[in-house]
């Protein structure tokens, strides 16, 4: 994706898990948001159920991270969801 002087939109690569909305990536797994978005809005962009969002590991640029971290064009956003056994 060209960028546009002034655009005022990043692009993020997202490693989105299969029980999430994918509607908001594009066929590369790139979403658009707002300059200046957190992570939350990636959880609302793939709306991630409410009883998932506190046991799901995500990730930005392969380091741990909040919801609340700010993100910057050309991220990547990954999730590791704990596996049980029994």
């Amino acid at each position: 994706m060209e960028r546009i002087p002034g655009d005022r939109n990043m692009k993020i690569t997202v490693y989105a898990p299969p029980f999430v909305s994918h509607d908001s990536l594009d066929e590369d797994g790139s979403m658009e948001l707002e300059e200046g978005a957190c992570l939350r809005e990636v959880y609302r962009h793939l709306k991630v159920p409410p009883p998932l969002r506190p046991v799901l590991v995500c990730m930005v640029n392969y380091e741990r991270v909040r919801r609340s971290t700010p993100l910057k064009d050309g991220d990547v956003v990954s999730f590791l969801t704990p596996l049980a056994g029994g």
